[in-house]
């Protein structure tokens, strides 16, 4: 099978892809739920969607790091 231009190239990005996306994670569990919601709440031009984001975010990005945390916590070495 001959391997094309754009799968080498693939290829090559997937280490650099992974990093970034545990930084992204880190970065938003480093910060927390209300830290992301508030940068995702800046970055909405609109008043109704901004209204929307601050009541739903929050809640959802809790929940998502509280599963996270204990996903992580139960794989942890002892």
């Amino acid at each position: 099978m001959k391997t094309t231009p754009l799968r080498r190239a693939a290829v090559k990005a997937k280490p650099t892809v992974k990093i970034v996306g545990k930084l992204v994670v880190l970065t938003a569990l480093r910060y927390g739920p209300a830290g992301v919601a508030g940068w995702a709440i800046k970055s909405v031009a609109r008043r109704p969607i901004k209204m929307l984001l601050a009541v739903a975010l929050e809640p959802l990005l809790s929940r998502l790091a509280a599963r996270l945390s204990r996903r992580f916590a139960n794989n942890a070495p002892r």
